[in-house]
């Protein structure tokens, strides 16, 4: 008989070595990693913060919904090394990874926020932590700040981790962020649209 499986291959996670082929052989890219010693170990890839943030701004409209394009928000770049993004209680933004990443069409990714961010208070993704097989861009972090006091953040830090697993090959991520480049604001949701129109169509007959 073979050998057994380890836990690790048992639950289909890639390790250090395997990510470094894969990044080798050009099937998996992960550009600029400015050390890739401490970034990567057995268990996963840390994400650094790029500079650019999307911040959610008061408007005079009473409230958001899915269906509709994108209201209140600001792209603001701010400079490494010079300037800090300040996220305040109970406030929530958009950020970027540094790392632009493909990745081949047999690998998806979990992405988790850092520990010791997290201990802060501080939530990197809302919703959104499986990335897709095919996926390529800079992934975006949904920030929340779930504590009392404003939380500082700086360009370059490590603030999430990818933990990459093999699947079947499928087809490759095709969505509205592929190829994203800065951080876009959410699309309309074409399912909620449809039953907007279908709730503006009822109300309508009913008067």
């Amino acid at each position: 008989m073979g050998a057994s499986l380890t836990a690790k291959e048992a639950a289909g996670l890639i390790g250090k070595s395997d990510v470094i082929s894969l990044i080798e052989q050009r099937r998996l890219l992960v550009e600029p990693i400015l050390d890739l010693e401490s970034q990567l170990d057995e268990l996963g890839l840390d994400l650094r913060l790029d500079c650019f943030f999307r911040e959610f701004v008061r408007t005079d409209r009473g409230f958001i919904s899915p269906g509709d394009e994108a209201h209140g928000t600001n792209l603001r770049e701010i400079e490494p090394f010079r300037d800090s993004f300040f996220l305040q209680p109970g406030e929530f933004a958009l950020a970027q990874c540094l790392e632009y990443i493909a990745l081949p069409n047999d690998v998806l990714c979990f992405l988790n926020g850092r520990s010791s961010l997290g201990r802060r208070g501080l939530i990197v993704h809302a919703t959104a932590n499986i990335v897709d097989p095919g996926w390529r861009g800079h992934l975006v972090f949904e920030l929340a700040n779930l504590g009392v006091l404003p939380i500082e953040l700086f360009p370059l830090m490590r603030v999430a981790r990818l933990v990459f697993m093999r699947t079947k090959p499928v087809e490759a991520y095709e969505g509205p962020y592929v190829g994203q480049i800065r951080i876009n604001p959410p699309p309309r949701d074409p399912l909620v649209l449809r039953l907007m129109e279908m709730k503006s169509a009822g109300l309508s007959r009913q008067s």
